[in-house]
């Protein structure tokens, strides 16, 4: 199994307890075993045939193996013979040849063979007889997919005494009657499953099994066979049979039950029946279910054919019933009495799933159902649905353990959702529109063993907290692949109620990192899977701070591009004193920058500190490097050994040098810079009035140059003046807004509290206002002075009588002094204001004078 096995853990789960062919055949005990000891998943470096044997230079095949050589595949286009491969393993599979027959003595060297496979050999035409005489210990033989291969003889097998399960599928057969002979009982005395699915055989007659009367064959597969007649007494001399595989062929329900009635009453008992893809539409056939509900039969598959509306009265009771397959027959409705205890009193398995439901909204399944699948329950594309879960469907389902609800558009759940599944070990959510889960969700679930939530936009809408996962406490395996995580919360620890876990599944999320105190209380963990997320290489021990050793880490294709002193720590804490475990840390796809900034001290520090366990998970690594381009997807390991080899010994002392090159320069910039914003700090007031003066030289020779370039036209203004002024002088603008625009000549002034808009940017307002302007008046009083607005004002008037000034004796601006000024409140450009400008001093003795000669400014032609 490969690492990605791992996210299919519960599928893996759900397969053993459906489809277990030992002979307990005990859903409830299978069930508890497998939930009491989870299968880890096993691990293999690079690729699935890693081992490259060469090519047999007898054959001209060329073979590769897994590691420790348990399996062999050889291969080839110019591979014309069996090969003879040195290696004694297991398994021993050939494959896409061109090989045209397998003859007597190919195989004899192969005697110690437990599987042995032979397929899609498109060329082979002949098996010898006696070819496989030598392979006593062979216990599973496949000659399939060879097209050619038209007809095995009656001696073919001769030799395998031990042989278990035959395959010889998608072969050129079409007559049953050559092939039956080769099954005698005598030639496969252990013979148990037989599968001659995919042949092109038609039609079975009455003596087509004759020849095996007598054997020991208890699973036959005639699937995709053509089939549209057998016999009522084909299977007769198949006294032991148990399970009969007769799906995707053209069988009518009349001769269905001719023969299940001639097999009840001869004594030929069958458990399984696989009945997929007949055709049947509508509704399933009724005569045919009363016959099925008379006999032995346990586990019935209906898939595959079109029931889309199923009433209370489709199925009649059926106590013998196990297991019910109804996947993919289109069913849009189910009745809510369907599978009543009632009418399925054994049922303990049932397949719903790959169908257009649009939910479950009744409590009356099966009391004794252990296992249901609901899954892809969503509709097509084009007609997309919602997935609705009454509120306690579940409420007298307690003894369910398994319930897949993957593929459904489910949206939410709740604290009832799964009220009643008080025993439920395995759930599955998968790939759904799962965004919000409510708090206590799972607290009806206390004995859930793995929960599988991948897929799902869980950090859409809000953060995951521990208190939507309470009740989890015997959980052991947790999927969140493609939930979008970002980070854990480490003050909101969701694993604080999860100390059980042995499987964390955070493949494809968003995490940039994970903390020691996330980890922390899942001391049982085994399986990490972070790949495919956003991880740069750690500067604090994660693992050796937590005190969590598991037995895999992967961390594919992530961002690392370095080996920091802590990720270092982190891995000999992980390989070191695992007994007779093998600890696995997957690090391929990942950005390793291969020079010696990144890896000189990396591989000082392995050759002084590292031990051998370290130092050998290193030199056996397969991680590439992503830069520079001269080792791109070149070994770490390899650069590391070049590092050895005296590329990097300089690189020390150069890197000394260097830094000192790039330090020195710094420092004395930074000391320079110091210097100049201490002597501009002290010295800014002096600075501010040479740009000043600055500023008015520049005004006067070259502003008044672009003026004169574009000729002298007359302006019209919106204002006769814009008075600036401070709000503790309103008394004195009201009495000048009365003077000067309610007499002769009537003129109008803009003033902010009652022309600037509401809304408006003051400091945009007052710009277009002086532009808008004929004149601006200041009004300077010792308020004036101090305010910071009027300081800006009186600067942006000053720039404005300098860009219009052209030689003539106009001048926009006119002061007006009110009262005594401060001299300390005085900027540089009010001082030189007041001391180049003649201005109007306020005198309240004669005010009449006063207004006259203002008036008299204000309305002079320019």
């Amino acid at each position: 199994m490969k690492s990605s096995d791992v996210m299919h853990i519960a599928s893996y789960i759900w397969l053993l307890l459906c489809y277990a062919q030992n002979a307990r055949s005990n859903l409830v005990e299978e069930y508890e075993e497998l939930s009491a000891h989870p299968p880890l998943p096993q691990f293999h470096r690079g690729l699935e045939l890693p081992v490259e044997l060469g090519v047999d230079t007898s054959s001209g095949c060329i073979c590769r193996a897994v590691y420790g050589n348990t399996i062999v595949v050889c291969f080839g286009i110019y591979c014309a013979k069996f090969p003879k491969v040195r290696i004694k393993s297991e398994v021993l599979r050939v494959r896409t040849t061109i090989i045209n027959k397998v003859a007597r003595g190919d195989l004899d060297a192969y005697y110690y063979l437990r599987v042995l496979d032979i397929e899609a050999n498109h060329q082979l035409t002949q098996v010898q007889p006696g070819s496989f005489q030598n392979l006593s210990k062979l216990e599973h033989l496949s000659v399939s997919y060879n097209t050619q291969l038209l007809s095995i003889d009656n001696r073919t097998f001769e030799g395998l005494t031990s042989l278990k399960n035959l395959t010889l599928v998608n072969n050129g057969f079409t007559n049953i009657l050559e092939l039956t002979p080769a099954f005698i009982p005598s030639i496969l005395p252990t013979l148990t499953w037989l599968d001659i699915s995919e042949n092109s055989f038609e039609k079975i007659p009455a003596h087509a099994f004759v020849p095996m009367m007598g054997s020991t064959i208890r699973k036959l597969d005639l699937c995709l066979c053509r089939l549209d007649y057998i016999h009522e007494d084909s299977f007769l001399p198949l006294q032991n049979l148990k399970e009969l595989q007769l799906g995707e062929n053209d069988l009518s329900s009349n001769l269905i039950e001719n023969f299940l009635i001639s097999m009840s009453q001869e004594g030929v008992n069958l458990t399984r029946l696989d009945l997929s893809g007949m055709g049947f539409r509508k509704q399933p056939p009724k005569r045919l279910l009363e016959i099925i509900a008379q006999t032995t039969i346990k586990w019935l598959n209906l898939a595959h054919n079109q029931f889309e509306i199923i009433t209370n009265d489709s199925f009649p009771p059926m106590f013998n019933i196990e297991l019910l397959d109804l996947r993919n027959i289109l069913a849009i409705s189910i009745g809510g009495d369907t599978f009543s205890p009632s009418k399925f009193p054994n049922l303990k398995a049932l397949f719903l799933n790959n169908n257009y439901l649009p939910g479950i909204h009744y409590n009356h399944l099966s009391d004794q159902l252990i296992y249901l699948d609901l899954s892809n329950n969503q509709g097509d594309v084009e007609n997309p649905m919602y997935y609705e879960i009454g509120r306690d469907t579940f409420i007298n389902s307690r003894e369910l353990r398994v319930l897949n609800l993957s593929f459904n558009a489910i949206k939410a759940i709740f604290e009832y959702t799964f009220r009643g599944l008080s025993n439920l070990k395995i759930l599955n959510l998968e790939n759904g529109t799962l965004y919000h889960i409510g708090l206590g969700t799972f607290n009806s679930t206390p004995r859930l063993k793995l929960l599988n939530l991948a897929n799902n936009p869980l950090t859409a809408s809000q953060n995951l907290s521990s208190a939507q996962f309470e009740g989890l406490n015997e959980l052991r395996v947790l999927i969140l692949k493609n939930c979008g995580i970002k980070q854990f919360n480490d003050d909101d620890n969701i694993f604080e109620i999860m100390p059980n876990l042995t499987h964390l599944i955070l493949k494809n999320n968003q995490l940039y990192y994970i903390t020691p105190e996330t980890l922390k209380p899942l001391k049982l963990l085994q399986v990490l899977d972070l790949s495919e997320n956003l991880m740069i290489a750690w500067w604090r021990p994660i693992f050796l701070s937590a005190g969590v050793k598991p037995i895999h880490i992967d961390l594919k294709n992530n961002k690392i591009s370095l080996f920091s002193l802590s990720m270092i720590q982190d891995i000999s804490y992980i390989l070191e004193n695992r007994g007779n475990k093998t600890a696995e840390i997957e690090l391929m796809d990942n950005m390793f920058t291969c020079d010696c900034s990144t890896m000189y001290k990396t591989s000082l520090w392995l050759e002084v500190n590292g031990s051998s366990v370290l130092k050998q998970y290193f030199s056996n690594s397969e991680f590439r490097c992503s830069s520079p381009d001269v080792w791109e997807y070149k070994k770490v390991a390899d650069y590391m050994t070049s590092i050895k080899r005296l590329n990097c010994l300089v690189y020390e002392h150069f890197n000394h040098v260097m830094v000192f090159m790039w330090t020195a320069p710094t420092v004395i910039t930074f000391i320079i810079i110091v210097i100049v914003g201490t002597v501009i700090y002290k010295c800014r007031i002096y600075i501010r009035y040479w740009l000043f003066l600055a500023k008015i030289a520049i005004g006067r020779k070259f502003i008044r140059k672009s003026l004169k370039s574009t000729g002298n036209e007359l302006k019209s203004y919106k204002y006769d003046a814009f008075v600036s002024y401070c709000n503790e002088d309103r008394d004195f603008i009201s009495e000048m807004v009365s003077q000067l625009e309610s007499h002769p000549p009537y003129l109008k002034l803009c003033i902010y509290e009652r022309d600037f808009e509401i809304g408006s940017y003051i400091s945009e307002a007052v710009l277009t206002s002086i532009n808008e302007s004929k004149y601006v008046i200041l009004l300077i009083s010792n308020n004036f002075a101090k305010s910071q607005w009027c300081r800006w004002e009186t600067q942006l008037a000053e720039y404005h009588r300098l860009f219009l000034e052209d030689g003539t004796a106009y001048d926009p601006l006119v002061l007006i002094k009110i009262g005594d000024i401060e001299n300390k409140y005085l900027s540089t450009t009010l001082k030189y204001l007041l001391k180049s400008k003649i201005y109007h001093c306020w005198d309240e003795t004669n005010q009449t004078e006063f207004w006259r000669k203002l008036r008299n400014v204000l309305t002079r032609k320019v």
